[in-house]
């Protein structure tokens, strides 16, 4: 195994012992949370991050050495995504909410 395949290999066990812990802090923790506009400016980043990554996984799908790497790529932006989601500020809930329901159902509430 390379010493790039241990960072990542690290770097992903961290991701996923810190998720759980990060995400019980952000629920207690008020300066955990981001403004709306600054969460949307994180997350078109890491759309073009992911786009971009997973071009590149089509494009070198049979490249043993490179996959890996791009899938890793891939999933921490993922993750970093659902983390900018999550630590939206509480005030910006209802507006995710609207957006999920019809309507019909904004107006009777």
């Amino acid at each position: 195994m390379s010493s790039m395949e241990n960072i990542y290999k690290k770097m992903a066990e961290s991701a996923t012992g810190t998720a759980a812990v990060a995400e019980s802090a952000s629920a207690l923790d008020p300066a955990r949370h981001i403004p709306p506009a600054v969460a949307h400016e994180l997350n078109n980043i890491l759309a073009i991050i992911r786009g971009y990554t997973d071009r590149l996984l089509v494009k070198h799908s049979q490249d043993p050495a490179l996959e890996p790497y791009l899938k890793l790529i891939s999933d921490a932006a993922r993750r970093a995504g659902l983390v900018v989601r999550e630590a939206m500020s509480p005030q910006s809930g209802p507006a995710t909410k609207l957006n999920s329901t019809s309507p019909h159902q904004q107006s009777a509430a």
